[in-house]
C-alpha cells in the first residue's frame, strides 16, 4: 500500500513543529496590526449611519452568541471554522465507498468537459486510485465536492498549461522563466 493511500498520524507534536508559523517580532505584531486597524477604517469609512448600526448589532449578537457558549463549543466552533474539526478514521470500506461515489457524480457531470478530455488523453493519469483520494481528501469524503473540484482543477490546469499538459504531472521545467522566478 502507498503512502498516499494511509493516513497522517502522530502522536509526536513535536514532529510538526517544523510546520507550526514562526513567532512574530514585535514590531511585526505591532505593523500588522496597525494594517488591520487601517483595513478596519476604510471598510468603517465605507458604511453609512445605519450600515454601521446593523454592523454593530450583529457583532453584538454573535459576541453574546459565543459567550453564551461552554468552553468545549466555543473550540469545536473554532475546529470547525479552521477546517480541523475532527479526524476521519480513513478506513479500506470508507475510501471505497467515496471513490464508488466519486466515479458516479463524474459520470453525471463530466459530459463535454475538460475532465473528459483529460481521461481520453491519457485514463492512467486521471483515474489513478492516489489521485483521486487526493481531492476526496481535501474534501473531507465528500465525493460531490470532490468532483466538482476535479472538473475545476482540470479547466484550470488548462488554461495555464494547455492540452499538452492536461493528463500528466506538471513540473519545475513546465514553468517559462518568468514563473520559475516567483
Amino acid at each position: 500500500m502507498s503512502l498516499l493511500n494511509q493516513p497522517f498520524k502522530t502522536n509526536n507534536p513535536g514532529l510538526l513543529s517544523c510546520c507550526n508559523p514562526p513567532q512574530m517580532l514585535p514590531f511585526q505584531q505591532q505593523q500588522q496590526q496597525q494594517q488591520q486597524n487601517r483595513q478596519q477604517n476604510v471598510q468603517d469609512e465605507l458604511l453609512t449611519g445605519q450600515d454601521k448600526q446593523k454592523k454593530q448589532e450583529v457583532d453584538a449578537l454573535l459576541s453574546e452568541a459565543m459567550n453564551n457558549l461552554t468552553f468545549q463549543e466555543r473550540e469545536e466552533q473554532q475546529e470547525f471554522l479552521h477546517g480541523v474539526d475532527k479526524d476521519i478514521a480513513e478506513e479500506k470500506d470508507l475510501i471505497d465507498n467515496a471513490l464508488h461515489d466519486l466515479d458516479a457524480h463524474l459520470m453525471r457531470i463530466k459530459n463535454g468537459s475538460v475532465y473528459e478530455l483529460a481521461e481520453t488523453m491519457n485514463a492512467g493519469y486521471v483515474g489513478a486510485r492516489a489521485f483521486r483520494i487526493m481531492f476526496l481528501r481535501g474534501n473531507r469524503y465528500d465525493a460531490k465536492a470532490s468532483a466538482n473540484q476535479m472538473l475545476s482543477f482540470f479547466e484550470l490546469k488548462q488554461q495555464l498549461f494547455g492540452n499538452d499538459k492536461l493528463a500528466q504531472d506538471i513540473t519545475i521545467d513546465d514553468l517559462d522563466e518568468d514563473e520559475e522566478k516567483r
